[in-house]
């Protein structure tokens, strides 16, 4: 995981630089907006085919002229859902996990083409997809076998993704309503995870007003 966070610090800082730089060419166009969000996450793993479950979350927007910087955290409440990864210590050499929430983090640089009170807006991105707390199932010879699996579960919980998305958002003053399609790139081989992950979700976004203050200048 070293590689990917050191990767995703990486990529966070060039967002950030390049949602700055925009804003201060667009002094007026600088605001901060914040929001929250609901829908449905469609996930597969290597044990079950391919479901949609609830999600709930909320985001930071830092939007200037025609881009954009979102940040947002999702949760996903599934209910004893399966998976699993391979241990030659099991009969069938399969470990049997279980679990009830994915938690989703994301950041994506978007773009918003068009002015007006209805606006699409496409981007891409990176993030992490994470299965919180994967209960190891079957029998274990030993508390120490049982410690090592609930290790393993865990190591292999959390992947990083690029993604795409794709929306639509309705200006009314400083409340912005919204709709947006997100898709991941598949995890690597051996996680409990599995496939692409879809993401369908709407919410509303409420403006901070501008967070951009003027250079002014002065001496001591």
């Amino acid at each position: 995981m070293r590689p990917i966070r050191a990767l995703g610090l990486g990529f966070v800082g060039v967002l950030l630089a390049t949602a700055s730089a925009e804003a201060q060419r667009n002094d007026d166009a600088f605001k901060w907006y914040i929001g929250a969000q609901g829908g449905v996450l469609g996930f597969e793993t290597p044990s079950q085919t391919r479901g949609f479950v609830p999600t709930a979350g909320g985001h930071l927007l830092v939007m200037a002229k025609r881009t954009g910087l979102i940040l947002s955290v999702d949760e996903a409440f599934g209910s004893n859902e399966t998976t699993g990864y391979t241990d030659v210590t099991t009969p069938g050499g399969v470990r049997d996990v279980s679990f009830n929430h994915i938690r989703k983090y994301s950041a994506v640089l978007t773009g918003f083409p068009l002015k007006g009170s209805t606006q699409p807006y496409f981007g891409m991105g990176f993030g992490l997809l994470q299965v919180i707390d994967p209960q190891p199932g079957g029998f274990f010879t030993s508390p120490v076998q049982a410690n090592l699996a609930k290790r393993l579960a865990s190591d292999k919980s959390t992947d990083g993704f690029v993604s795409f998305l794709a929306g639509v958002q309705f200006r009314l003053d400083r409340v912005v309503a919204f709709g947006q399609y997100q898709i991941t790139s598949a995890p690597g081989a051996g996680q409990l995870m599995r496939g692409a992950s879809h993401g369908l979700v709407g919410g509303l976004r409420f403006s901070l007003g501008g967070a951009k203050e003027g250079i002014h200048g002065g001496g001591y």
